[in-house]
């Protein structure tokens, strides 16, 4: 009966006594008698005599004050107001509950009851100095305007830090929620430093450059380059036609590709992936300090690497003509795409050519120049298309959702301020290394799982049927007919909705795509192999970028230990059997800062930049409507909210058509509009949009730009 409570309670409406007696049919008596025992177990919460569920999670405080509180093992988050995220601060633990939800909430709200476990650790800004009757003091406020304390330090522990410097103070009292005492941990700079409110979003994540001692102690034992005759067993790729494809500005290369045709007119594709567990060794402080970072971080004027740059750019990548050590994924398809045989094999290359995107794309775009310089390697360029080719149609047609994620370059000037943002793209040379490492993770995935031992997956769950019915409904308002699947949504319908967006209504289709996005599961690792549902794939997991990802690492390990060299099989298998959920976790939860830290980093350049261009006129697009206002995104990748208080006359919000509606005018999402950018504030990350056309009624300015 508790379960049938507690599912009760889940249903919109369901919060006293009588409620649950009448959702469920249990006596009023039992269900009085079962919520004092839930209560008391910490299931559920009363308040103001209505029950509701209880929970707990990390909340991340946005900008504007709201927050989303993530609980360990679910999909969606859940929502929290501004005015009922307590005092807690970003990172925090919280103990909340579950909030009355209508049927038409896309998220369940919540309310946070308490602190469990403080995140913050560091205040990070500027140390200020300040006199009064009583002396000098000293505190620093924080650059976090979503972790807004202060930090007093005694003179005796400023560490020599000077009034205006930049530091990271670490707390070693909580006075209140918004006062703390500790001392000076690390000076980071000065108010007018390039790129220093950048280290001050680096610093917050946990994220630095430096190596701690020990790690830098261990390099000076890694060799320089390697010495073939110790590797007597490994398979020897070094006479093979063997590239890497890169970005222009690229300093490490973990993957290197070979295609060919076979004499049965099968294809042969070999991926071969720098050896980092050679040299990174379980336990020894580099796999240590590898496992806290768990991943590289690409920000806009720096990369903080997972590993030293010694391995990174050094023994472990894969430069031209030198002899590298790697695991080797060697897979044979017909002309179908289908995998009719693999090896995986430790081995030794030499790569013939480091070649760019820039220079494939232009040979297959029939550049003769290019094509006469790289003629030894042509060929098997257009062997690569067309196995690129197979292998993705092949994925298309089992239904993989080819989303297309937004990814912005930053361009600073020498000051650190932004001057551009432009959108990445992707061309055949970029879709072409995708689609190889693409099926080296499946076929590796693929020979773990069947082999029933250990891995870290890369999973991706399956949508919540409600939040891909709600993008579903929003396709329909744009006249395109979509038949909403009633049970269970499989990735094909998704990919023809999206194709149908993407044919028809091309206008649409970027904010559509986003929307799907946000109702997709979030990708996480895992011990458990759940398949990967964005991709159409049972197996999956990452196997291809080591140097910049821990879970890549240990599948190596995996591989190496239990089947390449499995000595001591029981021992190891049972050691990897006990740690690679811990790992797993780790490793998402990493991964998920990263995202975070790098997002802001994003947020607070666009900020700057709109910061001066107060005035001006830009063209944007609706890409999501809410019921206090409307976000608008500009070509560049900027998004600023109009308020709802900010639009020319009394606007309804229509959640069922997601419009902003009044007697005279219907916003919908994907609305072409023009704008005036009226405020915008770096430490806020916030942008505050209005529409020209109600610019002069609302503001009473006509000098806009």
């Amino acid at each position: 009966m508790k379960e049938e409570i507690l599912e009760a309670l889940s249903k919109p409406y369901v919060h006293t006594i009588k409620d649950i007696n009448k959702a469920t049919g249990i006596k009023r008596i039992d269900v009085e008698d079962i919520l004092t025992v839930l209560k008391k177990d910490g299931y559920v919460y009363k308040f103001d005599n209505r029950y509701y569920l209880r929970k707990k999670g990390v909340i991340q405080i946005k900008d504007r004050g709201f927050g989303f509180i993530h609980v360990d093992g679910e999909d969606a988050d859940y929502y929290v107001d501004a005015f009922n995220t307590k005092d807690a601060a970003n990172g925090d633990i919280v103990d909340f509950y579950v909030l009355p939800k209508t049927s038409d909430d896309f998220l369940d709200n919540a309310c946070v009851i308490s602190v469990l476990e403080r995140k913050n650790t560091h205040v990070f800004g500027k140390l200020i100095e300040k006199k009064n009757k009583k002396g000098t003091f000293y505190f620093v406020a924080s650059h976090d305007v979503s972790y807004d304390v202060k930090c007093f330090i005694k003179e005796e522990d400023l560490n020599n830090a000077v009034p205006g410097a930049i530091v990271s103070a670490k707390i070693t009292k909580y006075l209140s929620d918004a006062v703390t005492e500790g001392y000076i941990e690390k000076i980071l700079g000065y108010e007018n430093d390039p790129g220093i409110d950048i280290s001050l979003i680096a610093e917050k994540y946990s994220f630095y450059k430096e190596f701690p001692e020990p790690v830098n102690e261990e390099l000076s034992s890694i060799p320089n380059s390697v010495d073939v005759s110790l590797y007597p067993n490994r398979k020897d790729f070094r006479n093979e036609l063997i590239i890497t494809i890169d970005g222009d500005d690229s300093k490490d290369f973990d993957d290197a590709v070979s295609v060919k045709r076979l004499s049965n007119g099968n294809f042969y594709l070999g991926v071969y992936i720098a050896d980092v567990s050679e040299y990174v060794k379980e336990g020894h402080p580099l796999d240590e300090e590898a496992l806290f970072r768990a991943t590289s971080v690409y920000l806009a004027d720096r990369v903080i690497p997972m590993l030293p740059q010694k391995l990174s750019n050094g023994i472990c990548s894969l430069n031209e003509g030198v002899d590298r050590l790697v695991l080797a994924c060697e897979m044979e398809f017909n002309l179908k795409g289908k995998l009719l045989n693999y090896e995986i094999n430790e081995g030794i290359i030499k790569s013939t050519h480091r070649m760019t995107y820039n220079n494939v794309n232009k040979m297959l775009n029939n550049d003769e120049e290019v094509i006469k310089k790289y003629q030894d390697i042509y060929p098997m360029i257009l062997d690569m298309i067309s196995l690129s080719d197979i292998l993705r149609g092949l994925r298309v047609k089992k239904g993989a959702i080819d989303f297309e994620v937004p990814e912005y370059k930053a361009t600073l000037d020498k000051d650190g301020h932004p001057i551009t943002f432009e959108l990445r793209t992707k061309d055949k040379a970029e879709m072409l290394i995708e689609d190889f490492m693409l099926a080296a993770n499946e076929t590796v995935a693929y020979h773990m799982s069947i082999s029933n031992l250990p891995c870290v997956y890369r999973v991706h769950e399956n949508p919540k049927l409600e939040a891909v019915k709600k993008v579903f409904d929003m396709i329909k308002t744009t006249g395109l007919k979509v038949i909403t699947p009633k049970n269970k949504i499989l990735p094909k319908d998704i990919q023809k909705a999206m194709d149908l967006v993407k044919d028809n209504k091309k206008e649409s289709y970027s904010v559509i795509n986003q929307m799907m996005l946000r109702a997709m599961a979030k990708a996480k690792y895992s011990e458990k192999n759940l398949g990967h549902y964005g991709l159409a794939m049972d197996y999956y997991c990452h196997f291809t970028s080591p140097i910049r990802r821990y879970p890549d690492l240990m599948v190596h390990r995996l591989i190496k230990t239990l089947i390449i060299h499995p000595e001591n099989f029981e021992e190891n298998l049972t050691h990897f059997m006990d740690i690679v959920h811990d790992i797993s976790v780790k490793s998402s939860v990493k991964e998920r800062e990263a995202i975070d830290c790098e997002r802001e980093v994003m947020d607070m350049l666009m900020a700057s930049y709109m910061e001066e261009r107060i005035g001006e006129e830009f063209e944007g697009t609706i890409d999501s409507i809410t019921k206090f206002g409307m976000f608008v995104l500009l070509d560049n990748g900027v998004e600023g909210l109009i308020h709802i208080s900010n639009l020319d006359g009394y606007f309804n919000f229509n959640e069922a058509n997601m419009t902003l509606e009044s007697a005279a005018k219907t916003y919908h999402i994907g609305d072409k509009v023009s704008v005036i950018n009226i405020n915008a504030s770096k430490k806020q990350r916030k942008i505050d949009f209005i529409l020209k056309e109600d610019y002069d009624k609302i503001t009473g300015v006509t000098d806009a730009k």
